[in-house]
């Protein structure tokens, strides 16, 4: 009840009571369990930090937000003090952070998510399911997202400028961002699906066509010309606005704001504003967040009028130095609708974080150690066109410092487990074909890495993380595995296992960067030139891919778009300067 701290186990309906929280002691009647509870004393953070949490119920629009401060030692506590700030003699230290609740006047229950932020990052999100009236049990609450295991180390998560919290029990969305609070909008699953292949789909197209049966890349040296590179992108921006439009429909502030917040922050701090995306849903659906289209377009393509970014930025583009972080024409933008520009796609004018869930620490650097960088290649052996692979591979080792690309000699999967076990490389490397296993109509498919002799699949992995590996494995150098095959992470609800939480779970990898849709050979070497060539060079991933994805926008081709990152933002191979 307001005010009490009595726990209650049973809501009545039409009644009043407080939703209340704190980082601190467990309190044993917490409807949150205990292992989803847990921070060590020790994992507490060296100094103290502004939070905030936001508690959104299902049916409500307005979010509420709370601010509250952790200190270097002892419980979290509420107070009067500006957020940001210190704290001065008059500070008023409340243990709970408090929300109103008032319960339906029938028998319901109530859904929400109470997300704890540090600046724009979401670091824990909570799912509620709170039942009244006798109807469903008792309250309840999970964690279904983390991005912190520790909180004396949230620096690595500033900078964000917006977060989107995607909620696997109610398909809720939470967005939150520097100029607005918690504006929630909804999708389900199903149409968050059809939109996923109608988008990847459209990708596919514009990279692959059909004759005699055969499929054959539509790229002519990895570019086309402006004409058709211009068509390629109404495509896209066609079907990225569609997906947009879907899942913002709901919410015209945040639909109509989103994109000012994101402008803003791009004009104001010279640099791409980063969007985290905080899912658990692995393997369920999951949006290619790089193709949203957020300019307002219609559905005629051949209204859409080019910006001038789109031919100086392409294969006949005349701009010369660094891609600026926004368009040198977003005054003309305003106002206007049916406008085609590149940076009206998020994967081109901003930098999309998607991490793994995984029960650590996310890291920001794959080995501390000024050694020079090693990397791991496994390649598809003879399933692959031999003159492609070589000529990738003498590009690559082109690019490396003293020739520290390996490539692997296992000849099956006991060998490559033995390859994999030791702490001696940067960067997981597969060049190889992927395809799907599928052992029945009905089943959810399997994805399996072919490596010539050898197939290997996500239930690898964790095999031999059971029984090959030591535990934990690869604690102190986390590589980044990239997977660079057909289709590597594209997720759907019908896909039953997925490579990204068997490496970054199971193997402790810090991450994997994998492909959304098929790719033709060269192209796919190609595009890992690039991003691998300026990973090697110190750029953090997201970094690295967004300047890869430009690099392949001047050759008219837009494949970049089809390359996703499942770690920070910031996580590079060696300490940043």
């Amino acid at each position: 009840m307001p005010g009490a701290e009595e726990p209650v186990t049973h809501l009545r309906p039409g009644a009043d009571y407080e939703v209340v929280l704190n980082i601190g002691r467990r309190v044993e009647d917490s409807v949150l369990p205990r292992l989803e509870a847990r921070w060590p004393d020790e994992l507490l953070p060296g100094g103290g930090v502004w939070l905030r949490a936001t508690l959104l119920l299902a049916g409500t629009r307005e979010p509420c937000v709370v601010p509250f401060f952790l200190p270097a030692e002892g419980e979290s506590f509420r107070c009067g003090c500006e957020p940001g700030g210190g704290h001065g003699p008059a500070c008023s230290q409340q243990r709970w952070v408090r929300f109103a609740l008032r319960t339906p006047d029938r028998p319901a229950v109530v859904e929400g998510e109470l997300v704890i932020y540090y600046e724009a990052a979401a670091v824990m999100a909570v799912q509620l399911r709170l039942p009244v009236g006798q109807v469903g049990g008792e309250p309840h609450a999970s964690v279904i997202g983390r991005l912190t295991q520790t909180f004396n180390d949230l620096g690595k998560l500033a900078g964000r400028t917006a977060s989107v919290v995607v909620s696997s029990e109610t398909a809720r969305v939470v967005v939150n961002g520097t100029s607005f609070l918690d504006n929630p909008f909804v999708i389900g699953s199903g149409a968050a699906d059809a939109a996923a292949i109608n988008t990847r789909q459209a990708l596919l197209d514009v990279h692959l066509g059909g004759r005699d049966g055969e499929l054959y890349s539509r790229y002519d040296a990895f570019g086309k010309t402006h004409d058709e590179y211009e068509q390629d992108l109404r495509r896209l921006a066609r079907e990225g606005h569609e997906l947009y439009a879907g899942l913002f429909k709901r919410d015209t502030t945040v639909e109509f704001t989103l994109p000012s917040l994101l402008r803003h922050e791009a004009r104001l701090r010279g640099r791409s504003p980063v969007i985290q995306v905080m899912d658990d849903r692995v393997d369920e659906h999951a949006m290619l967040w790089s193709l949203l289209y957020d300019l307002p377009l219609g559905i005629d393509t051949s209204r859409y009028r080019p910006c001038p970014a789109v031919r100086e930025f392409g294969p006949e583009g005349s701009w010369t130095g660094p891609v600026p972080a926004l368009c040198p024409y977003d005054d003309a933008h305003r106002g206007r609708g049916n406008v085609l520009c590149p940076f009206g796609f998020w994967g081109l004018s901003c930098i999309v974080e998607q991490p793994p869930t995984v029960d650590r620490d996310l890291e920001t650097v794959v080995f501390p150690d000024a050694d020079d960088v090693e990397v791991l290649a496994i390649v598809g052996g003879r399933t692959l066109d031999k003159r492609l692979t070589d000529r990738h591979f003498k590009r690559l080792q082109e690019e490396l410092p003293a020739r520290r690309l390996h490539r692997s000699t296992a000849a099956d999967g006991d060998e490559l487990a033995d390859v994999l076990a030791p702490e001696a490389m940067d960067v997981i490397y597969f060049y190889c074909h992927c395809d799907y296993e599928q052992r029945s109509p009905d089943a959810g498919a399997d994805r399996y890495l072919d490596l010539g002799g050898y197939i290997v699949g996500p239930l690898d992995i964790d095999m031999w993380a059971q029984t090959v590996w030591n535990i934990p494995h690869w604690p102190y150098r986390r590589p980044l595995v990239v997977l660079n095959g057909c289709h590597t992470t594209e997720f759907t609800s019908h896909t039953l296992n997925s490579f990204v939480p068997a490496f970054t779970q199971w193997a402790g990898a810090a991450g994997v960067v994998g492909t959304e849709v098929d790719l033709e050979q060269g192209l796919a070497g190609w595009a890992m030139e690039e991003l691998l060539s300026r990973l090697v060079d110190g750029l953090p991933t997201g970094e690295a891919l967004h300047g890869a994805r430009w690099a392949m926008l001047r050759k008219g081709n837009v494949m970049g778009l089809a390359y996703t990152p499942h770690c920070l933002a910031n996580l590079a191979l060696r300490p940043v300067s």
